[in-house]
C-alpha cells in the first residue's frame, strides 16, 4: 500500500489522480504526507544516485545522516514541483482566474520532516505549496494527544512561512475536541 515516490512512474500516477480531481470545481489539492510512511526510503534509484554523487552507500550510513536525508528529500521536492506544475497546467486549460492551491499535511518539526524526506523550506521558498499543515506536535505523526498547545512548537514552521505567500495552518488534535475548546485553542495560536 506504500508508493515509492523515488520512481517517476509512481509520481506520475499520483499526479494523474490529482489532475483528475482538479478537473472538477475544486479550490485545491492536499497530499497527505502523514499517511503510509515512509514515502521514500532505500529504493535502487536513490541508492545508486547517492553512491554516484557521494561515493558512499547510504545503507551503510546512520539512517539520520544529514547528507542522506538531504539527498532523498529531493524526491518529494521534485514531486511537489510536478504537482505545482500540473495544477497550474489544469487551471490554465480551464481558464481559471485563480490557481489551484496546493496544501500539504506534514510532520511535527524540521528533523522529522527531513527524516520523512520533506524539505519544507525548499517547498516554501520555491512557492510549491500554498498552505502547510503540520499534522501534530507529537513525534512519529502521533494523533492521539493534544497538539500545538505551545505556540513555540510552531517556531520552525513560522520561520519558513513568515513573509511568504505560504499559509501555516496547524492541525489541532485530538479529533474529539469540542467546538468551544477548538476555538479557544485556535485563538491562542494567533
Amino acid at each position: 500500500p506504500i508508493m515509492a515516490y523515488s520512481y517517476k512512474g509512481v509520481r506520475q500516477y499520483a499526479i494523474s489522480l490529482l489532475e483528475e480531481m482538479a478537473k472538477h470545481p475544486i479550490d485545491g489539492v492536499c497530499p497527505l504526507f502523514n499517511r503510509r510512511l515512509p514515502l521514500v526510503e532505500y529504493e535502487p534509484p536513490l541508492v545508486d544516485g547517492f553512491k554516484h554523487e557521494f561515493a558512499k552507500d547510504p545503507r551503510e550510513l546512520d539512517e539520520h545522516d544529514p547528507e542522506w536525508l538531504a539527498y532523498r528529500s529531493r524526491v518529494l521536492t521534485e514531486f511537489m514541483r510536478e504537482v505545482r506544475h500540473a495544477m497550474d497546467r489544469v487551471a490554465e486549460r480551464q481558464g481559471r482566474d485563480r490557481r489551484i492551491e496546493v496544501s500539504a499535511i506534514v510532520a511535527s518539526d524540521e528533523q522529522e520532516n527531513l527524516y520523512f524526506a520533506m524539505d519544507l523550506g525548499a517547498w516554501v521558498e520555491e512557492g510549491l505549496v500554498d498552505t502547510l499543515i503540520p499534522y501534530s506536535s507529537e513525534s512519529d505523526m502521533g494523533g492521539n494527544g493534544r497538539s500545538w498547545t505551545d505556540v513555540r512548537d510552531l517556531a520552525y514552521f513560522m520561520g519558513i512561512t513568515q513573509g511568504t505567500s505560504c499559509r501555516l495552518a496547524p492541525n489541532i488534535m485530538p479529533r474529539q475536541t469540542t467546538s468551544d475548546d477548538y476555538r479557544r485553542r485556535a485563538l491562542s495560536l494567533y
